[in-house]
């Protein structure tokens, strides 16, 4: 029996397994250092008190030289970037009016993601452009009763931004603090303010390539940024719960070092953006997936002329199906708008010559020679072939027929009509 519990006692030391009374001695021990405040947030995270100790809050403030490197960028990069280009990713011809000296890049955690009044922004941070510096100020509540002040403080940091910067603010971070300020009874000043939301101009240029739009994928792939010592999203709001009930900040080093990263990648992205549109048709994306979400942005805009010039460069340099395929029907479409027929009828047709059994082309054609080109031969061959495409050999891909074949049925015997009385 000796020896049992000899090799058990051994087997316990080398697995680091504690006893009952050596477990009970070190959980006290934790709790009394717990009580006396040692692994408090000032203990912990480098920053201040704002306030007094009956009403107050925590603030870590760092000032970024313009020259901080943030993966394949630099922070004061932000400042050459250029209202346009902010405007044409962010598909908002208001932000024509942005300046970056006058923009706060903005970002919240919280206590979960459903929103709602029940959720409080526990950590806010602003960046923002201060002469030779990019300050980063995170505001901390240490517990509920240092919203109040928190917000006063943010109230004045927010005058006079008049474009406010975020990763999917739009629909997260503004709506929850515009709850929490009129909750508190307090003028929300960033209602006046344009919002640059990075999340929706994100998707505009990378989601064909990357698919995942989050702000981690696309730190990672476009700005080349790696994070080290990172905690996941999801985790955030119950290590804050934990603190309060425990008073041990140490898990918030991750929290706060997160938050910090989501916020200096606002202005990196902002840069990164207009850097890569500043060079002529598209060249500022080194993928042709980007290049054509560029083509394909410029459509939506109705900035036709730019499509014309950037799908023709692109043409030139991809050889892949789907995405020349693409480009040819902006490019159709974008001509037909500027009523330039003859680039509109090669667009149609090299669509046609790479992808036969697009209706679309069969369809744009059809009518041109029927109409503009008056060429009823050929709008008669294109419309019999498609309605042979039709009840022949059927559409790739598709159990159903698809609609089209009674129009172009009715316009094949509209155009041999027209032969017989020509």
């Amino acid at each position: 029996m000796s020896d049992l519990r000899d090799k058990l006692q051994q087997l316990l030391e080398r697995q680091g397994v504690m006893r009952g009374a050596e477990w009970r001695r070190k959980t006290e021990e934790l709790a009394q250092r717990r009580a006396s405040g040692e692994f408090e947030i000032d203990r912990i995270v480098p920053g201040e008190v704002v306030g007094d100790a009956s009403e107050g809050f925590y603030l870590a403030r760092t000032d970024f030289p313009l020259d901080t490197a943030h993966g394949n960028i630099t922070l004061g990069e932000a400042l050459l970037a250029l209202p346009e280009h902010v405007a044409l990713s962010a598909n908002d011809t208001d932000l024509r009016d942005f300046t970056p000296e006058t923009a706060i890049f903005l970002d919240t955690e919280t206590t979960g993601l459903a929103g709602g009044s029940g959720t409080v922004a526990f950590l806010v941070g602003a960046g923002y452009f201060d002469g030779t510096s990019f300050r980063l100020e995170q505001a901390f509540m240490r517990d509920f009763d240092d919203e109040e002040p928190m917000l006063r403080y943010l109230d004045r940091l927010f005058r006079g931004r008049d474009t406010v910067v975020t990763y999917n603010g739009k629909s997260f971070d503004i709506p929850l603090l515009r709850a929490r300020f009129i909750q508190n009874r307090m003028p929300f000043r960033l209602d006046s303010a344009l919002q640059y939301d990075l999340l929706h101009a994100a998707r505009r240029f990378w989601k064909r390539r990357l698919g995942d739009c989050g702000l981690t994928n696309i730190e990672r792939e476009v700005l080349a940024v790696r994070r080290h010592g990172d905690v996941p999203s999801a985790e955030i709001p119950e290590l804050w719960l934990n603190y309060l009930r425990t008073r041990d900040a140490r898990a918030l080093q991750a929290v706060f070092y997160h938050h910090k990263m989501d916020i200096l990648s606002l202005a990196a992205l902002t840069a990164r953006l207009s850097q890569s549109l500043t060079l002529p048709q598209g060249l500022g994306f080194d993928h042709m997936e980007d290049r054509l979400s560029l083509v394909r942005l410029h459509f939506l805009q109705k900035h036709y002329r730019e499509v014309m010039e950037h799908g023709q460069r692109l043409l030139e340099e991809e050889a892949e199906s789907a995405i020349r395929c693409e480009c040819l029907y902006l490019m159709g479409m974008a001509s037909k708008r500027l009523k330039q027929w003859p680039q509109m009828e090669d667009a149609w047709t090299q669509l046609l010559a790479e992808r036969p059994r697009d209706l679309v082309a069969r369809l744009e054609l059809a009518k041109h020679f029927e109409h503009r080109a008056r060429n009823l031969l050929e709008a008669e061959r294109l419309c019999a072939e498609t309605v042979e495409l039709f009840e022949t050999r059927g559409i790739p891909g598709s159990d159903e027929p698809l609609p089209g074949l009674e129009g172009f049925r009715a316009r094949l015997e509209r155009i041999q009509r027209k032969l017989s009385r020509g």
